[in-house]
């Protein structure tokens, strides 16, 4: 396989206790997701939950769901459909249920630290071209799909299928789709809604009665389109279990499902290695010389844009103007590879020219089009801020990826050790590609060093790849908490350096 060939792909990244999945379009990385094996997300799951406590006056509930922390079940979430539903009052206006009642409820929002996920009675079973209405009277199309006749027919299609009770709403993959594949798919998923209601009458108590799945899943599930031309998985197992999940879920898909075993590291034989070890960086570089600075607080998330190095032409509108055109392309990429969602505010520099706003604004408007995630982006204001919603979407990259530092109080992060000894092993292979280099030394803070001789880092790399190298871990009390530095050993073993085997 060569890089040139191929321009959308989809790569998988397997570690030990870690797993990474980039979609790569147009030869550059334009989503990032990564899964802890010890750590899924909920949303999406469905569960039997017991309502501990109804607080009237919010129209809310409090709801066991077998986490450590009780669910939150808003009215407003009940209501999700209503912009969709209009005048057809199909859900109640009020939560009926009481203290000590069983409930299906599915996750729709991560939690946190101090808050449980956030809870809907609005169950849906998303596949690839449909999502399953499990106790909603409805059908429904994306409103991406502009065509009126495709439309109506896939509204007429779903309408024939939908059991009575249940509703379905078509996804924008259905513009490349067949009608037998939309009918084989909404088949499978009323067949996984009759197991769900089987699972949820025999449980007793408090359950999880559907499992979202794990990112593999999701992936293969959200990410293939016809416009991606393969899959690349540098674990042999793994990539065995997405042929036979794509042969069972996805025979549309035409693209190839390769192991990847070159020496050379997957990110950087793919050119994404730079983009990987900059997507933590609040600066974002523009190829004219400006930037992005980006910044989440608690409420949202603020981008500011920034002229930078940019001299551009002599008049300075002009000069802006491209700026921000150019902002608005990175912007649209910086969401989806971050998985920003909530409210975003951008800072465009200022404009003068009001076509100019307008112009910016649609160019937003025209780059979020292809967002997976649901997005709406409103007008300019008068101080050139513009506001997107963007729905939440499972979890943020730096919430799988990132711990609160125990020094700053939590005002900052720091890389959780799995994703260091990542990077570690990211620049060890850079080093190795020297075959003349048959000892390596890392330079680590005493508890990164802990970190990776007690888990036996690079374990399977040693006894395999690198049997015939050494790497030492030298603790080093000087270094930053997290921090580390790898180097060539051919010059020699530092006292206190300790074989990884």
């Amino acid at each position: 396989m060569q890089t040139d060939e191929i321009k959308n792909i989809i790569l998988v990244d397997s570690e030990a206790s870690y797993t990474t999945v980039g979609l790569i379009e147009n030869g550059r990385l334009s989503e990032l997701y990564s899964e802890s094996v010890d750590e899924r997300q909920t949303s999406g799951n469905i569960y039997k939950g017991k309502v501990m406590n109804v607080v009237d006056g919010l129209q809310s509930a409090f709801v066991d769901i077998g986490l450590s922390r009780t669910g939150f079940w808003y009215i407003d979430e009940t209501l999700d459909h209503k912009s969709v539903f209009g005048e057809q009052n199909a859900l109640p206006h009020r939560i009926t249920a009481k203290e000590g009642d069983y409930v299906m409820v599915q996750a729709i929002k991560e939690g946190t630290e101090l808050k449980g996920p956030k809870l809907s009675s609005n169950i849906s079973i998303p596949g690839h071209y449909v999502v399953y209405l499990f106790n909603l009277d409805f059908v429904g199309v994306s409103g991406k799909i502009t065509s009126s006749t495709l439309r109506d027919r896939l509204t007429k299609l779903l309408r024939s299928l939908a059991p009575e009770g249940r509703g379905f709403i078509a996804r924008t993959n259905c513009l490349t789709a067949t009608e037998d594949e939309i009918v084989q798919e909404a088949k499978f998923l009323i067949k996984a809604g009759e197991r769900i209601q089987r699972k949820w009458e025999e449980a007793d108590g408090v359950a999880l009665i559907h499992n979202e799945g794990n990112i593999l899943y999701r992936t293969i599930r959200d990410m293939l389109s016809d416009k991606i031309e393969g899959i690349v998985c540098n674990n042999r197992r793994m990539s065995e279990d997405i042929r036979q999940m794509v042969d069972m879920f996805c025979p549309y898909f035409k693209g190839s499902v390769e192991f990847y075993d070159n020496e050379e590291d997957i990110y950087d034989y793919f050119g994404i290695g730079e983009d990987i070890g900059s997507i933590y960086n609040p600066r974002v570089e523009l190829r004219s010389g400006g930037f992005l600075v980006i910044e989440k607080t608690e409420a949202l998330t603020a981008i500011d844009v920034n002229t930078g190095k940019f001299l551009g032409t002599d008049n300075r509108e002009d000069t802006v103007y491209r700026t921000n055109l150019e902002a608005v392309r990175e912007i649209a990429r910086q969401l989806r590879l971050r998985n920003i969602g909530g409210i975003i505010v951008v800072d465009f520099i200022d404009m003068t020219d009001e076509e100019h706003k307008v112009s910016v604004v649609e160019a937003l408007k025209n780059e979020l089009f292809f967002d997976r995630v649901k997005t709406r982006v409103l007008d300019m204001s008068g101080l050139g801020l513009v506001e997107i919603t963007r729905k939440k979407v499972g979890q943020t990259l730096g919430s799988v990826s990132q711990n609160k530092c125990p020094y700053c109080g939590g005002t900052g992060f720091l890389l959780v050790d799995a994703y260091v000894s990542r990077a570690i092993k990211y620049r060890l292979k850079g080093l190795f590609m020297n075959h003349n280099v048959s000892i390596a030394l890392i330079y680590a803070h005493p508890v990164l060093a802990r970190h990776l001789v007690d888990h036996k880092a690079f374990a399977e790399e040693c006894s395999g790849i690198w049997s015939h190298k050494r790497i030492y871990v030298v603790p080093d009390e000087k270094m930053d908490f997290g921090a580390y530095n790898v180097v060539s050993g051919m010059g020699g073993v530092p006292s206190g350096g300790e074989l990884l085997t």
